[in-house]
């Protein structure tokens, strides 16, 4: 896919925007000292100006902000851009995603589309290392939450969504690196009504996805199940049954506001 100097230029700092964000999320769960501009910049190879631009670019959208001592950390901003994606379904899922968490030994994400990005709403896990703090970013063409969110996409629809942005160099071993890849992986997927997403973000790593639906059969969230792709393969029918059956419960609760 080819883009134009603009939308080569806006990908670009979509990324890198993104991997700032990521970068201090990790840094924060973490539970280390959050990075200056300086170790932010070396962190993710990036020049120290253009780190020093951007993070405050992001700090003057309220989605990060300055300690005292100058180290960054996600603001509440970032947060309460996420709830408002979708405010009632966070509260409602915990119980959820905790049961399929448990039943399948691995972690249970609740997710939204803003856009080219997936946004996480609310993780559970049954164990570590599959916690994930809500707010996380990642791109919506390699991971199964992203997927599960365009399944109702036509493939000119996500080539438009898509237009301008590089997905070479982005995700694991089994991401889609064209719109057409993408569209040709939720057209073998669609029918079974649950994405499997097999290495696709990370290598050795497989996401189970179902989309959650409003009253009016609209996608507005995604469910999730992901671990490691040799425990989960095996029971894959038994984590579809259970998320086709958590995303119907979640989707009754959409229009009703639940807290």
């Amino acid at each position: 896919m080819t883009a134009n100097p603009p939308k080569a230029q806006a990908a670009s700092s979509l990324r890198t925007g993104l991997q700032i964000i990521n970068a201090v999320l990790e840094r924060e769960t973490s539970g280390r000292t959050g990075f200056n501009v300086a170790r932010l910049a070396q962190e993710i190879g990036i020049d120290p100006s253009k780190a020093s631009r951007m993070t405050q670019e992001l700090c003057d959208r309220g989605l990060l902000e300055r300690r005292e001592d100058s180290t960054l950390r996600v603001a509440a901003g970032f947060y309460e851009l996420a709830r408002a994606l979708n405010h009632g379904l966070p509260g409602a899922s915990r119980p959820v995603l905790r049961r399929l968490a448990i039943a399948h030994g691995a972690g249970a994400r609740l997710s939204v589309r803003d856009g080219v990005l997936v946004r996480l709403l609310r993780s559970e896990a049954a164990a570590e290392p599959w916690p994930a703090r809500a707010g996380l970013v990642t791109p919506c063409w390699c991971t199964g939450a992203g997927r599960a969110l365009l399944l109702d996409h036509s493939g000119d629809e996500i080539a438009a969504l898509l237009e301008g942005y590089e997905l070479i160099g982005v995700g694991g071993p089994g991401a889609a690196h064209s719109a057409e890849e993408l569209t040709a992986a939720n057209d073998r997927d669609r029918p079974g009504g649950m994405v499997a997403a097999h290495e696709e973000f990370e290598h050795g790593i497989t996401e189970y996805a179902v989309p959650v639906r409003d009253g009016e059969g609209r996608i507005c969230a995604a469910l999730a199940v992901l671990g490691r792709l040799t425990d989960l393969r095996p029971g894959e029918e038994a984590i579809r049954a259970d998320l086709t059956a958590a995303a119907v419960a979640l989707g009754r609760l959409v229009d009703t506001g639940a807290p």
